[in-house]
């Protein structure tokens, strides 16, 4: 049977790698986006091209309660159910302590944390049947493991993100499998250059830190792991492993 996939932020960057190697494995695709329409629009020609069963685009913003309430039945309701959920949208601004807001911090939590708790939720109650392996996979961040001073809203989102994995896991089972991918740095972000960026990626135990086709790799990996459930899967070429006082973005 075909699995079917709603990856958030599925339009560019990671979420855009995780849907085409998804797609080459012929998976059926709905790539959530909100603004990028166009590459979105694009992303699903290509999800097509590469194989994918049939590839799907929804509109929303993951910050608005009512669409993430309504996200799961929409998608549902559309191509009769979801067997995987990718959490990949994300905000990333920066602030530290002296720079924090509660705007900000509450920015952060309503992407980075409640909707991916609040999917998954809503997925549990769409999927009651254990027979139909469902699952979820989130995805985080190297730094959860690795503390520093920057980013302090995203960071504490996730790690609340982090820390909610396993107990869903255990909430969730057995109807739905819950893990997570902890990336390092992965594609130019923020006010990196390409200069800082190959500097900041090398930054690793390995030499190098994730690429996009990584990140996809490893949720392939845990989708066909059937026993694999309530894990968080560090994958950064060992970037975790190399503490550092400040984000990489800014030691190099």
């Amino acid at each position: 049977m075909t699995r079917i996939a709603l990856v958030t932020g599925g339009a560019k960057r990671i979420g855009r790698a995780i849907c085409l190697q998804l797609a080459a494995r012929g998976y059926g695709l709905v790539i959530h986006y909100w603004t990028s329409r166009q590459d979105a629009e694009q992303t699903r020609t290509d999800c097509l091209s590469a194989g994918a069963a049939f590839a799907e685009t929804v509109c929303g913003d993951l910050s608005d309660a009512h669409f993430r309430a309504g996200l799961i039945q929409q998608v549902t309701a559309t191509v009769g159910r979801i067997d995987l959920l990718v959490n990949s949208a994300s905000l990333f601004d920066y602030d530290d302590a002296s720079s924090f807001t509660p705007e900000r911090f509450a920015a952060h939590l309503q992407s980075n944390y409640l909707a991916p708790v609040e999917l998954t939720l809503a997925l549990h109650r769409q999927t009651q049947d254990a027979a139909a392996q469902a699952h979820v996979v989130t995805l985080l961040d190297q730094k959860i493991f690795n503390l520093n001073t920057d980013y302090m809203s995203y960071t504490l989102a996730k790690l609340a993100s982090h820390a909610s994995i396993r107990y869903l896991a255990q909430c969730c089972a057995p109807a739905l499998r819950v893990n997570a991918i902890a990336p390092g740095v992965t594609l130019v972000s923020g006010d990196m250059s390409a200069t800082d960026f190959d500097k900041a990626h090398g930054m690793a135990a390995l030499g190098r830190s994730s690429t996009p086709e990584d990140i996809a790799a490893s949720v392939v990996f845990l989708d066909t792991s059937d026993a694999i459930t309530g894990q968080t899967l560090a994958v950064d070429g060992g970037q975790h492993l190399v503490p550092r006082g400040r984000d990489v973005a800014f030691g190099v």
